[in-house]
């Protein structure tokens, strides 16, 4: 009698045109026929949340689901952590919102671009420039809201009055939500980096997991007792002012944090 037995890999190709749902099912088709795999055979497909991937009717999944329909989708472990940065509360949401359409209005202009070095050149800055934000490159926003914070005093003298997030830079609870992204996008930036490599394993990624749950919950802890060193910009900032943090931003900070543990543990038990 025959044996059957399962089997996953992991697939890399590099894609030397398009990067759509087709085109990547299209190079996916070609590994398995030419392998002499049997797609009726599949019954998981794992990816991150691109549309290319993940879209209902050209993406990845579905092209798979049309010749696999015992295929079930599920998402990689180690990009997850990207949802959860999406479901934050709205006012963190908001300032997110709010400072990378901050970044366009410099960034997105090349006259603008090159004012804003300019002006940073005769202020001395150890910066010359900000970065420019995008959802492809998301793994990059810890370092995109760092170097805004870190350059807030020449954006706040760079633009106009009559800007629409004017207001936004000059207010203290918005700059100190903005500090707290930054510290928590970066930590979660060096998870995502820490469970990648060829010499990790499934063990080494929970661990991980397990590690960034715990430090979740040391962190609300350290903010019901008002103990900001787990986060050094949002701490740095503080010490530069005598205005405190109100209690809504702090429950917004805690909120976060939480909503972080719950799907992390949510990961670690998939």
């Amino acid at each position: 009698m025959q044996e059957k037995c399962m089997i996953s890999f992991l697939f890399c190709r590099s894609l030397p045109t398009n990067t759509t749902g087709e085109a990547i099912f299209d190079s996916l088709d070609d590994f398995i026929t030419q392998n002499d795999l049997d797609w009726t055979r599949c019954v998981g497909i794992c990816t991150d949340g691109a549309t290319a991937m993940t879209g209902n009717h050209r993406g990845l999944t579905a092209r798979v689901r049309a010749v696999a329909p015992l295929a079930t989708a599920t998402h990689c472990c180690i990009h997850r952590e990207q949802l959860a940065v999406k479901r934050m509360p709205p006012c963190l949401k908001t300032v997110l919102d709010q400072s990378v359409k901050l970044l366009n209005t410099i960034k997105g202009k090349a006259l603008n671009s090159r004012l804003f070095k300019v002006w940073c050149e005769e202020m001395g800055s150890e910066h010359k420039k900000l970065l420019f934000h995008t959802e492809v490159r998301w793994l990059l926003r810890g370092k995109v809201l760092t170097r805004l914070f870190e350059l807030r005093d020449k954006v706040m003298l760079f633009l106009h009055p009559s800007d629409e997030v004017y207001d936004q830079v000059h207010d203290f609870q918005w700059l100190a939500k903005l500090a707290y992204l930054a510290d928590v996008l970066s930590t979660l930036n060096a998870v995502n980096l820490a469970l990648q490599g060829k010499a990790v394993t499934v063990f080494n990624v929970q661990d991980k997991i397990k590690a960034a749950r715990l430090k979740m919950e040391l962190w609300c802890g350290r903010l019901d007792r008002q103990e900001y060193d787990s986060f050094p910009t949002l701490a740095g900032f503080l010490l530069t002012t005598e205005e405190q943090l109100d209690g809504d931003t702090v429950a917004a900070f805690k909120e976060h944090l939480q909503g972080l543990h719950s799907h992390w543990e949510d990961i670690s038990q998939s």
